[in-house]
């Protein structure tokens, strides 16, 4: 009873911290923009967050030991600090994931996968089961390569990785069952590649990630082994599943909350407005917003801010909040930013990051995001289902369910 009471208390404290976190990101960007306690730092104000994100090496990231363990070894680009391997992985894989994509494969794409998957619907969607966790899968198969054993089990699989990887105080049970995964998932990739490898050898190549690999890796590109292709598989895929099925609950949740605004997207979608609905995508998440931010690690004495007032030195090995939330609310950058306004400039945006590990995908979140909302915003009278199961279940980090309605055609 006593751990119960105590699970209780912690759970209700988290939630009304996490309700009122943009209360108290503004109190102190107002008093205590950059705060530096005993071994950690939180900083809030947007001038602050992107100078952080820029110090790559006196800052640097924190996910290179966890993701050792995942890959049992080796690292990801996302773990990295401003090394050549960085820079060599990085370009790699801008190889073969090319920004041309996104309007010529990945936004039809993605379209047809999420408009056929809500045709299905018969005056109700389960938005998370039925929707923004399988059309990931699906676009990861198509474009990727990879398509797991089962479209639930390589979601379930990302799901753990990630909150293995960027959530710091997780369960041991989650940590225990992402380790579990991540071998289940580099084996499943070990095999995959030694596959396409013997298609490829046969004449059967396809024009996807894995086969863009395999052919810098036969044209001797370094970088390229089976081990490299497959860790940055790994990497990528994390990235990819439970945060795209996030971020299509988080803005569809917002504009129901907001009729108004819900009206004017249905409108864009239903006139195949694409912009107008990436907007919207946009601003919906710097209100309702994916995590606080991302953590960095002092390499060194650093001082933020140095010459102003809210000057602050952050001591050797100090773990960091950059609080990316904080920023995009930040008046000082952003015009009137209590408003929702779709004439926001891309650049005040970090949804995806900023600097040097910005996301490798954000440009595919850039459509595929809006693309997968776009197919609900269609449905005629869109609603929440009654009671509980229209707002959004969470299971730890991650939405669970969303129960919508709708008027059949």
């Amino acid at each position: 009873m006593h751990m119960d009471f105590a699970t209780r208390i912690k759970t209700s404290i988290s939630t009304w911290a996490t309700k009122h976190l943009p209360l108290i990101f503004s109190l102190l960007r107002t008093f205590k923009p950059n705060l530096v306690l005993k071994e950690f730092a939180l900083i809030t104000r947007y001038s602050d967050v992107q100078e952080a994100l820029s110090r790559s090496d006196a800052l640097g990231v924190t996910y290179a030991e966890k993701m050792g363990k995942i890959t049992a070894g080796s690292n990801f680009f996302l773990g990295m600090n401003d090394t050549p391997t960085y820079t060599r992985d990085v370009s790699n894989m801008r190889l073969v994931a090319r920004r041309e994509d996104v309007s010529q494969i990945i936004a039809p794409m993605v379209e047809t996968f999420a408009q056929q998957l809500v045709a299905e619907a018969k005056g109700k969607i389960e938005v998370v089961s039925e929707l923004s966790s399988i059309v990931p899968c699906q676009f990861s198969a198509a474009y990727l390569g990879v398509a797991g054993s089962t479209q639930q089990e390589l979601f379930d699989w990302t799901s753990s990785m990630f909150a293995y990887l960027f959530y710091p105080s997780n369960p041991p049970e989650i940590d225990q069952a992402a380790l579990i995964n991540s071998v289940k998932t580099c084996a499943y990739l070990d095999k995959l590649i030694q596959q396409r490898k013997q298609d490829a050898a046969q004449g059967k190549e396809k024009d996807d990630i894995i086969g863009r690999c395999l052919k810098l890796q036969t044209s001797g590109t370094p970088g390229m082994s089976d081990l490299d292709i497959r860790n940055n598989l790994i990497g990528i895929i994390i990235g990819l599943m439970p945060t795209t099925s996030k971020c299509v609950v988080l803005v569809i949740d917002y504009l129901l909350d907001h009729p108004d605004l819900l009206a004017s997207a249905q409108r864009a979608a239903l006139s195949d407005d694409n912009e107008t609905l990436r907007k919207t995508m946009l601003e919906a998440m710097r209100f309702n917003s994916f995590g606080a931010g991302v953590f960095r690690v002092a390499n060194e004495d650093y001082v933020i801010a140095s010459g102003s007032f809210r000057s602050k030195k952050i001591p050797k090995g100090s773990k960091i909040l950059v609080s990316l939330q904080s920023a995009m609310l930040d008046g000082r950058e952003l015009d009137d930013p209590k408003s929702f306004r779709l004439d926001r400039p891309d650049y005040q945006y970090m949804h995806f990051g900023y600097g040097m590990h910005t996301c490798f995908g954000q440009y595919i979140n850039m459509v595929q995001i809006p693309m997968i909302v776009k197919a609900l915003l269609r449905l005629k009278n869109l609603r929440r289902a009654p009671g509980e199961a229209g707002k959004v279940q969470y299971q730890q980090a991650f939405p669970a369910s969303l129960q919508l309605e709708f008027d059949p055609n």
